[in-house]
């Protein structure tokens, strides 16, 4: 009996370690892969869909390599539109955003703006994938790869 009770003391001691060490981890900032999860569905101009799982603070274009999506283009480094650095160089990651999600988007800047403008066949929800940062906010956004965005061209040609 003192063994079976000693197993039991045991067993609550580690569960309310486990739920302490949880409630550390909360206080630190530490988050649960659900928390930093934001899932993003590609349609392909065949109509496939490809839902994947992308994490808060990656680019869609990021997102989209990391699964092998046909999207090719240059990762625009953080804050580029602050000290005209690194942005975006190229439209190979050309994305029409579903209306609904448009609007939760960050801003269109300078640079991506005149690389969309160059586009003709650049819609009112055009985006490049390489400046969409995901947050919690875009969980289940939607995105169209367009039948001209380059990409898509070299990957089925």
């Amino acid at each position: 009996k003192v063994v079976g009770a000693t197993m039991l003391s045991r067993a609550v001691f580690r569960r309310g370690s486990l739920l302490a060490g949880a409630a550390t981890a909360a206080a630190r900032g530490v988050h649960t892969v659900a928390e930093v999860t934001v899932n993003c569905t590609f349609i392909k101009p065949d109509g496939k869909r490809a839902t994947v799982p992308g994490r808060v603070g990656w680019s869609l274009l990021q997102t989209a390599q990391h699964h092998a999506l046909p999207m090719e283009g240059f990762e625009a480094r953080p804050g580029w539109w602050e000290d005209y650095g690194d942005g975006p160089a190229t439209t190979a990651d050309h994305v029409v955003v579903a209306r609904e999600w448009f609007d939760k988007l960050g801003p269109i800047h300078d640079e991506e703006l005149r690389l969309l403008d160059a586009l003709p066949h650049a819609t009112e929800t055009s985006r490049l994938a390489a400046v969409v940062t995901l947050t919690k906010d875009l969980d289940g956004i939607t995105v169209y790869i367009p039948p001209e965005n380059e990409s898509f061209t070299k990957y089925n040609s």
